[in-house]
């Protein structure tokens, strides 16, 4: 059988791209998910009602019975826009209209009060209140008075709902609907209009609702979990960030008022025991919060002590209304929430001009968060347009109309649950980023921290080699006399020759009695002279050091490495230099080390870019170990870094307990030496 061939690793240029394709993936599949769950909210097949009004026709023809005569009618509305003004006299109103619906085992429903109706399709009569009655040459019944107390006896409970299957081969056909008025009747004539569909449409139009009630239910629930999961995955990597807990707050909110709203909740105990009606005024407070807490400028605290001041308002006044019975105007919430919204747009528009003038603009998070808002804005007003019917029915109707009297909720709510759909998926994006970049620089610090194992076992060799040679000078020194006194020039010229050559493997300067000090500074600073950069160091520790040999060469290279490439970098090369120091203090070990830096990296880029970033970290760990910190102080033409190590307890075997008293005691030391 044949071994499975190993997969070769991941090209670190051509990673990003590998993890760009998996958020694509990611993004595709919750779009798709939400796609799917928009269309599983609507059902096509619901009842239609089939009734003209002034906003929507339906085709109907009408022809009138008035005094004994037929006549057509074209529609006149009373001002509510629904009612039909039909001429005085009316005993009787034919509708007429073909059949274009396609819904199988489909059923007409109207309700009947004080009237009589009979139903034809084509010239087949489907239904008829009146059993026998005379029929005149127009199609219309005559009803005798006989027939019209049988039907007003049926009627007198009030209105009665009336059922009638629809032929299979019903589509294309005439549907004629005739409604019928007796003379005394006490309410204004007016045609019966029927429902459209099934006898399973209304149960099904209410199942689809509450499925679409409990998907939101579980969907807030799983983004519940989800926020929570990547608050505890930031203590995990020490990067907590409790802003988190508001939107997994804001979730749960959103939970419970979907709940509370939901079948489950009302025909459960939940609202008989637990209200939480209050949550409608105040739920997306802390999606606002986080919001405003997300900034840096200063007007981020007004926009604080304003949303603190909403929430309790809306408190109070839910309490007050529910103990006292009070009158209260709900409009005020959604003018709250409306201003509210336009405050913090404000705030995020003047940060971002604030941000691009001092930054730039990075494009990529500029196409991702701009197609990020477009396709979830596209989904979700797909969805809403779709419930609603049309377009202008959802906007001109729905949202517009509201605003026009004075209701925001409708409209805060649109844009406030597309900013928390975006908002979560910038979160879970950044969790993402930052889990790569954890990855990308743990990769890179275990290989600097086997780089600096390898040289110091490197220089361990060397270093014995040296000494060895140092050893063998003196016979060296003795031959060399010998050969000089037996007169032999050539000779001697020759054994000098082949001895330099082995001496040049000695360090160009003695730096400190430690002999691993003393080989690393020896590796970089001589180094260092090469390229002409200036060296001062002090390094005066003793022989031996409490300190595991490991942690001091990975400390120490990556220190003096960071150093000689971030002078190297430096223009003019006659201000390059590197000063360090080294020293022990009791039980305390003092490191400094002082370079020049390019000026032409400001801020906070200089770490990374100007040969500081990921030995820096490696360095933080040592230090993190021996109890102490990583001091850093970076000008514009300067970079320092320092530390003091709490050499208490075995630590020359990378082991030992970490003492408060000697953590404090390092802190004092570092002060004395300037390190703060």
């Amino acid at each position: 059988m044949r071994p499975d061939k190993k997969r070769d690793p991941i090209d670190p240029e051509h990673r990003n791209r590998w993890y760009a394709a998996g958020i694509a993936l990611i993004v595709a599949g919750l779009v798709f998910m939400m796609f799917v769950f928009s269309l599983l909210s609507r059902t096509d097949k619901t009842d239609i009602y089939l009734a003209d009004s002034f906003y929507e026709r339906f085709g109907w023809d009408y022809e009138l019975l008035v005094n004994g005569e037929t006549q057509t009618y074209e529609l006149v509305f009373a001002d509510d826009g629904y009612t039909l003004m039909l001429p005085e006299g009316t005993a009787a109103v034919r509708i007429t209209r073909t059949m274009t619906e396609d819904t199988m085992g489909a059923e007409l429903q109207w309700m009947s009060y004080q009237d009589g109706v009979e139903v034809f399709l084509d010239d087949e009569l489907l239904h008829s209140d009146f059993p026998q009655t005379e029929r005149g040459t127009d199609g219309f019944l005559r009803p005798t008075g006989e027939d019209w107390n049988r039907i007003l006896k049926n009627q007198r409970t009030g209105r009665i709902t009336v059922r009638m299957n629809l032929p299979a081969d019903y589509q294309g056909r005439k549907l004629s609907l005739t409604t019928y008025f007796p003379e005394e009747r006490e309410l204004q004539c007016a045609p019966e209009y029927p429902f459209f569909g099934t006898e399973y449409s209304g149960i099904a139009e209410y199942v689809v609702s509450a499925f679409k009630e409990d998907v939101a239910m579980v969907v807030y629930a799983l983004l519940t979990i989800l926020t929570a999961g990547i608050f505890l995955l930031d203590i995990h990597n020490n990067d907590a960030d409790g802003k988190t807990l508001l939107l997994c707050l804001y979730f749960a909110l959103q939970f419970l008022n979907w709940l509370y709203d939901s079948p489950v909740g009302y025909y459960s105990e939940l609202r008989s025991r637990l209200d939480l009606s209050f949550l409608y005024g105040i739920y997306i407070a802390p999606l606002y919060l986080y919001l405003v807490l997300r900034l840096k400028k200063w007007w981020k605290y007004p926009l604080c002590a304003g949303i603190g001041i909403w929430v309790i308002y809306e408190c109070a006044r839910r309490f007050l209304n529910v103990r006292q019975g009070l009158i209260v105007n709900y409009g005020y919430t959604g003018r709250a929430m409306f201003i509210l919204l336009l405050a913090l747009a404000a705030a995020y528009a003047a940060e971002w001009l604030t941000r691009d003038r001092q930054n730039g603009v990075d494009r990529k998070n500029v196409i991702f968060y701009g197609l990020t808002v477009a396709v979830v804005t596209f989904i979700y007003l797909f969805s809403k347009i779709r419930a609603a019917g049309s377009v202008s029915r959802y906007f001109l109707d729905g949202i517009l109309a509201s605003v026009s009297m004075g209701y925001y909720e409708s409209f805060v709510n649109v844009v406030t649950s597309i900013v928390s759909y975006v908002t979560l998926i910038a979160v879970v994006a950044e969790v993402i980023r930052r889990t790569v970049q954890t990855r990308r620089t743990m990769d890179i610090l275990r290989e600097r921290e086997r780089q600096s194992v390898e040289n110091y076992h490197h220089l361990l060799a060397a270093q014995e080699a040296t000494g060895a040679l140092r050893h063998e000078m003196r016979h060296h020194f003795n031959a060399l006399a010998g050969i000089l006194d037996s007169g032999d020039v050539k000779r001697a010229s020759d054994y000098v020759a082949a001895v330099a050559g082995e001496f040049e493997q000695l360090p160009a300067g003695y730096y400190s009695r430690n002999m691993l000090v003393n080989v690393i500074a020896g590796t970089y600073l001589d180094q260092a002279r090469t390229l002409g950069i200036r060296t001062d160091y002090r390094l005066n520790v003793p022989a031996d050091l409490n300190i595991a040999d490991e942690d001091l060469s990975v400390f120490l290279s990556n220190m003096l490495q960071n150093a000689l490439e971030a002078c190297q970098k430096m223009k003019p090369e006659e201000e390059r230099y590197i000063r360090t120091e080294m020293r022990l203090q009791g039980n305390f070990l003092f490191v400094k080390c002082v370079n020049s830096a390019s000026e032409k990296f400001p801020g906070s880029m200089r770490e990374k870019q100007a040969g500081h970033g990921y030995g820096l970290t490696a360095m933080r760990n040592i230090a993190k170990k021996y109890n102490s910190v990583l001091l850093i102080n970076s000008t514009e033409k300067q970079f320092e870094v320092k530390s003091c190590f709490c050499l208490t307890g075995n630590r020359k075997q990378g082991s030992g307990a970490s003492l408060p008293a000697d953590a404090e005691r390092a802190a004092a030391v570092g002060r004395e030496s300037g390190a703060e």
